[in-house]
C-alpha cells in the first residue's frame, strides 16, 4: 500500500465478496486500536452495525457497483466509533473509505439532551418559560452548527485532501450530468487527462514530501489557467482530469497546449516537471467510460511519442 494512502486522514480497507479483509491502512488500525490482524469485516462492527451491513451492503454493491455514505459503528479499544463508509467495486474487490463521525455524534447527542431537558422543563413548571426560551435558542445554535458540520463532511467526501481539488467520486457523480447537459443544449464538451512525466523519479530522487509539493503546485497551475465553469479534479497519483464545457476539440487542444507550456516553463519549488495530455471531445453515444477511454488513448500516444506533448483523440498528428 502506498505511504500516502496508508497514512491518509481516513480509514481505508479492501474486502473481497465474502467480506474478508484483504488490506487495511495504518490509520484505521490506529483508529480501532487493533493489536492483531483482523480477517473479516464483522470483526470491525458492533452487533447492530453488523446486521445493518449484512442487510444492505451486498444488494447495494451488486446493483450500483458502489455504496455511498453508509453509517456504521466500529468497535475499538476505547469504545464505539461512528463512521461514514463509501465503497466502490474494482476488479472484483471492494475498496472502502471510512470517515470518523465522532464530532457529529457529539453534536447530535447534545441536541437530543437539550431537547429532552426542554420538554422536562415545559412539563414541570410554567415558571421556567424564560429558561426554556434560552435553551431553545441554544438548540437552534446547535442545529446550525450541525448543518455546517454536515456541509463540511460532504465537502470532505468529494475533495482531494492533498491538492484541494475535486476527487474521483465528485467526477463520477458530475460527469454524467455535464454530458447530458451538453447533449441537450447541443453544445460541445471536451475532457483532458493530464499526467506528470516521470513522476516516480521525483519521489525516488527528492522524496515523497517533494512529490506532494509538486502535485499541489500543479493543481494551482491548472486552476490558474482554467475557467470558472471548468472542473479540475485529481483522479489519483499523478493523474488529473479537466472537464471543459462549451469547448470543441480545437479549443480543447489550445487549452491543453497552454497548460503544457505553462507547466514546462513555469517556476517550481523543488524540480521542474513536464506533463503529457490526452484530449477527447464528447460525442453523441459516449458515456463516461468511453469518453475517458478516448482521452486515455490519446494520453498513451502523447507518452509513447516522447512525453511533454498534447494529443487529441481522432486527430492526426
Amino acid at each position: 500500500m502506498e505511504e500516502q494512502l496508508n497514512l491518509a486522514p481516513c480509514g481505508y480497507l479492501v474486502i473481497d465478496p465474502s467480506n474478508c479483509i484483504i488490506e487495511m491502512n495504518e490509520t484505521l488500525k490506529q483508529m480501532i486500536g487493533a493489536e492483531k490482524p483482523l480477517t473479516h469485516m464483522h470483526e470491525l462492527l458492533t452487533v447492530a452495525s453488523r446486521a445493518y451491513f449484512q442487510t444492505y451492503f451486498a444488494p447495494s454493491i451488486k446493483m450500483h457497483g458502489k455504496v455511498n455514505e453508509m453509517f456504521l459503528t466500529l468497535k475499538s479499544v476505547s469504545g464505539r466509533i461512528p463512521v461514514l463508509m463509501n465503497t466502490a467495486e474494482r476488479n472484483g474487490r471492494y475498496e472502502c473509505v471510512l470517515l470518523p463521525m465522532t464530532v457529529r455524534q457529539e453534536y447530535e447527542n447534545e441536541l437530543l439532551l437539550a431537547k429532552r431537558q426542554a420538554e422536562k422543563i415545559h412539563r414541570e413548571t410554567a415558571e421556567a418559560y424564560t429558561n426554556l426560551q434560552e435553551l431553545l435558542e441554544e438548540v437552534e445554535g446547535k442545529k446550525q452548527e450541525l448543518e455546517k458540520l454536515n456541509v463540511q463532511l460532504q465537502g470532505l467526501t468529494i475533495t482531494d485532501p492533498l491538492t484541494g481539488l475535486k476527487n474521483r467520486r465528485y467526477l463520477d457523480e458530475q460527469l454524467p450530468q455535464l454530458m447530458r447537459h451538453s447533449l441537450e443544449a447541443e453544445k460541445p464538451m471536451a475532457l483532458l487527462v493530464v499526467d506528470i512525466d516521470h513522476f516516480k523519479n521525483v519521489n525516488d530522487t527528492y522524496g515523497h514530501p517533494a512529490g506532494d509539493s509538486v502535485l499541489q503546485e500543479l493543481a494551482w497551475k491548472l486552476q490558474a489557467v482554467t475557467r470558472d465553469q471548468d472542473t479540475v479534479a485529481r483522479m489519483g497519483g499523478e493523474e488529473f482530469v479537466i472537464v471543459l464545457p462549451d469547448i470543441d476539440t480545437s479549443g480543447a487542444l489550445e487549452m491543453a497546449e497552454k497548460i503544457r507550456g505553462n507547466v514546462e516553463h513555469g517556476e517550481w519549488k523543488h524540480v521542474n516537471i513536464t506533463v503529457s495530455i490526452g484530449v477527447a471531445a464528447y460525442e453523441s453515444g459516449d458515456d463516461p467510460a468511453s469518453l475517458f477511454s478516448k482521452a486515455d488513448e490519446a494520453l498513451y500516444h502523447s507518452k509513447n511519442a516522447g512525453r511533454n506533448r498534447v494529443t487529441a483523440h481522432g486527430v492526426t498528428q
